[in-house]
């Protein structure tokens, strides 16, 4: 009786509905405003799994490439495109996987929430890859010609919101930005976006570390407000703020 009550508050745990939450939102100016980290992220390991997960609202730069996310030489590459799409692309400078989104995203009062993972320990073609925006499947175009490799994430300087260079500015507003190398997430299986994003379209508690989704904290987990935006409640170490973030306008738990 005691084994069967066990297993039944386990289950209970793991099919637990994430709590709705109030989300810190940032602005980034498009002119000064960026977050370099100035050093490799603590504890990340090459790996062939990723999650990334964040919202996201444009205030301007239609049809300019805009860099979200992404390191020193560029083994990962989170941007919008000049055609507003989104893409994602990791590598070990060697091989690479690259994957698009089907959509055109644009300036607006709509939040984005983009929620992707991977899994590169696959043969040409048959390599893993999901994206989602707003909970919708928005995969496009996917580039996988390469064997199964490892992605560098072990790169050095990595940076929200613009290049190494501090260019391709965003201009727009961010909030819950998570990334975990490493780990992932079938998304395909809605009850794995719930772990992200709510039903009705909001985000939910992924805990003060972000360990909830997967039982392990990520090497990024940005939440707090403007000023400490840079706080990384991950494992891989804080980000500066270059610039002055402020609190954005709306947030995407309105």
């Amino acid at each position: 009786m005691f084994m069967l009550q066990k297993m039944s508050m386990l289950a209970s745990k793991r099919n637990a509905v994430a709590l709705p939450i109030v989300a810190n939102a940032v602005d980034f100016d498009g002119t000064n405003d960026y977050m370099p980290r100035g050093a490799g992220l603590t504890g990340a390991a090459d790996s062939s799994t990723g999650i990334l997960s964040v919202w996201l609202r444009f205030d301007g730069s239609n049809g300019i490439a805009t860099r979200l996310f992404s390191s020193l030489n560029g083994y990962l590459q989170f941007q919008k495109l000049s055609t507003n799409k989104f893409s994602l692309n990791v590598n070990n400078r060697l091989t690479q996987l690259t994957f698009l989104s089907t959509m055109a995203y644009t300036a607006g009062a709509t939040w984005y929430h983009f929620l992707a993972s991977w899994d590169t320990n696959y043969s040409a073609g048959n390599k893993i890859e999901h994206l989602y925006v707003n909970d919708a499947s928005d995969l496009g175009t996917v580039t996988d010609s390469g064997a199964a490799f490892t992605v560098d994430y072990t790169d050095t300087n990595w940076h929200i919101g613009a290049t190494s260079a501090g260019g391709s500015k965003f201009n727009g507003c961010m909030a819950e930005f998570y990334f975990a190398p490493g780990q992932y997430l079938d998304f395909s299986d809605s009850a794995n976006r719930r772990k992200f994003i709510s039903a009705p379209g909001k985000p939910v508690d992924i805990g003060t570390d972000g360990s909830t989704p997967t039982g392990v904290a990520p090497v990024v987990y940005l939440k707090d407000v403007a000023a400490s935006y840079g706080t990384n409640s991950g494992t891989g170490g804080n980000f500066t703020i270059t610039g002055a973030l402020t609190t954005a306008s709306t947030s995407p738990s309105d």
